[in-house]
């Protein structure tokens, strides 16, 4: 089985949050080579799957609310706490980007450093004979009209592959269902799964 993760804060609580250090703008690849792929324009790069810039990455965030933070934020930037950043290194050494940002509370607090996470792994992975009612554009995958959309991921195309994203989907990142298993069995808070089939 697949998975694709998604923040979901409990409670239902979306925060702002401000840049209050460091770059402001929009992230940037460290390789924007076109492939074929989507999700390699600039506002997009969260979900290409490669490497950014560590200069582009801010340095400090100001949070909106007075909650606890999660093990998974998505404020202004896609951050994870030490314990879900080490989680992850344990799933899949080596693999993805981790830059430090630091977190200051509405009250001016320091509320401690989080990672910025960026997934590493860019990969084209739907099946295309199993997935139906999808329309395979020059650079994604779109529902048709016809029916109930089925999306369908392969597990050659998968490989070892613990989290990614697909060059030809928009969203995720993509998770197996090992790697979900552990982040669930280790409680860790902000996250959503939702389910695909993989044959």
């Amino acid at each position: 089985m697949v998975w694709s993760l998604s923040y979901r804060p409990k409670p239902d609580s979306y925060p702002g949050a401000t840049i209050v250090e460091g770059n402001t703008g929009r992230l940037e690849l460290v390789d924007d080579t076109l492939d074929g792929g989507t999700n390699l324009r600039p506002e997009y790069v969260g979900f290409s799957g490669r490497r950014v810039k560590p200069e582009s990455v801010p340095k400090a965030i100001r949070f909106g609310s007075k909650r606890k933070l999660l093990d998974y934020e998505t404020a202004r930037r896609k951050t994870v706490s030490d314990r879900f950043r080490q989680l992850i290194e344990e799933i899949e050494p080596g693999v993805h980007q981790f830059e430090t940002i630091r977190f200051i509370a509405k009250t001016g607090e320091d509320l401690g450093n989080r990672w910025f996470w960026q997934v590493c792994s860019r990969l084209d992975t739907v099946h295309a004979e199993q997935t139906a009612n999808y329309k395979r554009n020059p650079t994604f995958w779109q529902a048709t009209l016809r029916g109930e959309p089925k999306l369908v991921f392969s597990s050659d195309a998968i490989g070892q592959a613990q989290f990614w994203h697909d060059k030809h989907l928009d969203g995720g990142p993509y998770v197996s269902d090992a790697a979900k298993v552990r982040i669930v069995a280790e409680a860790m808070t902000g996250v959503h799964f939702k389910h695909y089939d993989e044959a």
